[in-house]
């Protein structure tokens, strides 16, 4: 591995006298020795592996995360810029190069992001608990009566415990409740008739803990800036429409975009109003492609992609055009002005005799050849050519 650090030569303990010198403070400890310079390799690789396996909070996503991490790693090893001491992403404005390692900047990064990752993992296992327990104690108040069915139910309850306590993924947890609502559901309506108050209170909280589970599933499938499905949602879709296309013969194309000159906004306007830009950007796109079987997603930053089923690439060119004069005709609003911007669209009818992968890669070479050709523009991919 490269260092960074010259040596310091044992002349330097000793004063012209023979007695210690004072010991140097941070900014004059440029030469650490061997040992230091391990401790910074191991710091700077730590700080690497805690971004890499960040995951989302409320209101800051992993991406940001892995960044700050990543400027931090990159500061105590050259004493680069680092990010101003906070968890939001840093603005250049507020970028110094400081004259020495901002230890206590990083322990307070470190410090508060641990503190929010405590509490939003706190809050997730409270609330799924409080709602768990309520669903268990609802079920026992139909247990007394038969006992074919109180063995039923025994069952899918320690299933549904068993989930719980083993800290299961969220899929697993809902399945495991939906069973065990589907169970609960054909025993309400065999014994309805003796015990209709009962199994209504039973029915409402049931449903009510279904709509929770599903809205928390929904929630992990969505991008909190644009309210789209997320690069993950796409992934998985991506793949069923590819495989359903195939056995069906019908054809399918992705539109991929990306809003041109996207920095430009954000360093003239500010990154509030670049966010306004992509949520006006995703509702436009929402609005142009309103069929049930459309499918929009942001695909990361400034990059957006729609799946058109059963559209074949004339249809698609005619729709991308579409899209793009809607586009132009956008206005956002701020301080600094009235603001319009256009983007550039990159076309990919799907190939029976590719794969998933090349299909996606068809489009994001075709968005490239329209940012080349001056964007604000659409081009299509043309599989003869590779």
């Amino acid at each position: 591995m490269v260092k960074f650090w010259g040596k310091k030569s044992a002349a330097s303990v000793d004063g012209p006298t023979g007695s210690p010198e004072p010991a140097p403070d941070d900014a004059e400890c440029n030469s650490p020795t061997s040992e230091q310079e391990a401790a910074l390799d191991q710091l700077a690789a730590t700080l690497r592996v805690w971004g890499r396996y960040a995951f989302d909070l409320d209101d800051l996503n992993a991406s940001t995360i892995r960044q700050q991490f990543d400027l931090w790693a990159r500061h105590m090893l050259v004493m680069t810029a680092h990010p101003a001491s906070r968890a939001e992403p840093p603005d250049e404005t507020e970028i110094a190069v400081p004259p020495r390692r901002d230890w206590q900047g990083l322990r307070e990064f470190v410090t508060r992001l641990r503190r929010r990752e405590q509490s939003y993992v706190f809050r997730q296992i409270r609330d799924t608990r409080q709602v768990i327990g309520d669903f268990v104690q609802t079920m026992v108040g139909i247990l007394a009566e038969d006992q074919e069915e109180q063995t039923r139910v025994t069952s899918v309850v320690n299933n549904l415990r068993y989930a719980i306590e083993s800290n299961a993924p969220l899929e697993i947890l809902s399945q495991e409740t939906t069973r065990a609502i589907d169970l609960i559901s054909r025993i309400a309506e065999e014994r309805n008739l003796r015990h209709q108050n009962l199994f209504q209170e039973l029915t409402a909280k049931l449903q009510t803990l279904r709509g929770e589970l599903d809205e928390a599933r929904r929630e992990m499938e969505l991008d909190p800036l644009t309210r789209l499905y997320n690069r993950k949602a796409f992934d998985e879709h991506l793949e069923r429409v590819f495989e359903l296309s195939i056995l069906s013969g019908q054809p399918a194309c992705l539109l991929m975009l990306d809003v041109d000159h996207f920095k430009d906004i954000n360093d003239r306007f500010g990154h509030p109003v670049g966010d306004l830009v992509l949520r006006r950007l995703a509702d436009r796109c929402q609005q142009a492609f309103p069929r049930k079987d459309d499918f929009v997603a942001r695909y990361g930053g400034e990059e957006f992609i729609i799946v058109l089923r059963e559209t074949p690439l004339r249809t698609a060119v005619v729709l991308g055009e579409r899209l793009l004069r809607a586009i132009r005709d956008l206005r956002v609003e701020s301080e600094r002005g009235t603001l319009g911007f256009t983007v550039s669209i990159g076309l990919a009818e799907l190939d029976p005799h590719a794969s998933s992968g090349q299909w996606l890669r068809g489009a994001d070479n075709a968005l490239y050849q329209a940012k080349r050709e001056g964007r604000d523009r659409i081009e299509y991919h043309d599989p003869a050519k590779g």
